[in-house]
């Protein structure tokens, strides 16, 4: 039985940067962050390629591949994850899918070293007046931050209502009941309308109970909180699957994308349902 994890690989491009991390029995071996979003698609395969020249490994040598599924940029997160495929397909390595949300609300918990019962709020950008909102619990700085309830969609003003409203909600057993509320992503800059007297650090909720803090410019998970998901992470010899929540721009515009090919909207959404229900000949 091989010890150690062995060779593994990280990746993320569900938002704003693309982050490629290489570790070997859990020691970090490469980092790279690239704030190019729009050039993610041309800079991953070279850039990995260069890091595998770099480390003298073989890009079929990952024992393990972490990839980031979402909720986030469809583009990115269809990247990482066809790349995993592509990789699993020529090597031995198994692969685990990991929460961008939870990987936010981690990197709150480590930075700031946040104790057990420490309620962290992620908010991403989703589109104009929409963010992906989902609350998490602090576990300390050995456990990845634990969510409370299931990503979804919402107003920016909905979701500072919901955070208002923990406040009031029961505490963990053993927990400080005059305790802060924090809060990350890229929902508070996108949505500074909203959260504005609330980005400038700290907004005062209930004095004798709450406040939150909020950290604007953790709008990335950092390497430690990706490396300690990777970690914990459930891996198999399958593909991951991936986690969009929102619905696709494109699909929504059909009905006015449609003339423009010679199609009815009607026509152009049944042809969509029939593809997406046909089965694959295939499984590469």
């Amino acid at each position: 039985m091989q010890a150690g994890t062995g060779l593994e690989l990280i990746l993320n491009a569900a938002e704003g940067a693309l982050q490629i991390v290489v570790t070997e029995d859990e020691r970090l071996l490469c980092v790279q962050e690239w704030h190019k979003a729009d050039r993610a698609t041309e800079i991953l395969a070279p850039a990995l390629a260069e890091i595998c020249t770099t480390l003298g490994i073989a890009p079929a040598a990952f024992r393990r591949i972490a990839c980031v599924r979402g909720p986030g940029s469809f583009t990115g997160i269809r990247l990482v994850l066809t790349t995993a495929a592509a990789l699993r397909r020529v090597g031995q390595a198994r692969l685990a899918g990991l929460d961008y949300m939870q990987a936010l609300a981690t990197s709150a918990v480590l930075q700031h070293n946040l104790f057990y019962g420490t309620p962290v709020w992620v908010l991403t950008h989703a589109r104009r007046n929409l963010v992906h909102c989902q609350p998490f619990m602090s576990y300390g700085p050995q456990i990845p931050a634990q969510p409370g309830k299931a990503v979804d969609l919402c107003s920016p003003q909905e979701a500072l209502r919901r955070m208002q409203a923990t406040v009031h909600a029961p505490l963990p057993e053993g927990t400080d009941p005059h305790r802060c509320i924090h809060v990350c992503g890229s929902g508070l800059t996108r949505n500074a309308d909203v959260f504005g007297e609330l980005t400038g650090m700290r907004m005062i909720v209930a004095p004798e109970q709450a406040e939150m803090i909020a950290m604007p410019r953790l709008v990335s998970p950092d390497t430690a909180s990706l490396c300690l998901l990777a970690r914990h992470g459930d891996y198999f010899d399958a593909d991951i699957e991936p986690l969009y929540v929102r619905p696709c721009d494109a699909v929504e515009n059909l009905p006015q994308l449609a003339p423009r090919m010679g199609m009815s909207g009607e026509h152009a959404l049944a042809a969509l349902d029939s593809m997406l229900e046909r089965a694959p000949q295939s499984e590469i």
